[in-house]
């Protein structure tokens, strides 16, 4: 498979398979990926890996949390602008409706709801990490798009979520993570579950004359 062809066939799995990846593979996918470019050459990412037992005891741990969840912090960030909000709203409720659910029924939330809670039964769990000390996440993002694209070459799939995040003390404890790290975002990576009709979605994509400004 080309870099094109990995690019356009890349998306996201949201119900994974439990066929393992083996450790050789991930380490592939992970060393092409540090080959990702990055400013002055800092190479500022971390990456703490999940699988096996300390996947599943991570995911109990997230199950059980998801039974008696904390408080929500005050605060958090600002609400993304109008226009990307309609984009959010457009998949949730086509996503929503694939499933046959009726997207203006709240109980219909529950669905993703619990397929974060089990971690979209993801079998391999990167969590990105940088020094807290650098504020600019732009280096992580070009490595994380390099992640997926390996393994796409590879024919492993992917799902980027802020979601494997959501309780960072269990990630920090179980996965040795150092208080000097921020935890940016996790990748879970694995084969989908070709039975759950979700992972034929296709997110809509913004048509190409729309976004580049050509000018000769």
């Amino acid at each position: 498979m080309d870099a094109l062809e990995a690019i356009n066939t890349r998306h996201s799995v949201r119900d994974f398979s439990s066929k393992p990846v083996d450790k050789d593979t991930v380490m592939k996918i992970m060393e092409t990926a540090c080959r990702a470019p990055s400013g002055g050459n800092g190479q500022p990412w971390e990456v703490f890996i999940a699988t096996g037992a300390t996947m599943e005891r991570i995911r109990r741990e997230y199950q059980e949390r998801a039974k008696n969840p904390p408080a929500a912090p005050p605060g958090g960030p600002p609400p993304q602008p109008a226009y990307i909000q309609a984009r959010m709203a457009q998949i949730r409720k086509e996503r929503v409706e694939l499933l046959g659910l009726d997207p203006n029924d709240p109980a219909s939330a529950k669905v993703f709801m619990e397929w974060g809670a089990r971690m979209f039964s993801v079998p391999v769990l990167a969590i990105i990490c940088q020094d807290k000390e650098i504020k600019n996440n732009m280096d992580l993002g070009l490595f994380i798009q390099s992640i997926c694209i390996a393994a796409k070459g590879l024919e492993i799939d992917t799902f980027i979520a802020g979601a494997f995040c959501s309780h960072q003390d269990i990630l920090r404890k179980e996965l040795e993570i150092p208080d000097n790290l921020n935890i940016i975002t996790g990748v879970g990576l694995g084969y989908p579950n070709e039975e759950n009709i979700i992972n034929t979605y296709r997110a809509p994509r913004r048509p190409v004359s729309e976004v580049v400004r050509y000018k000769d």
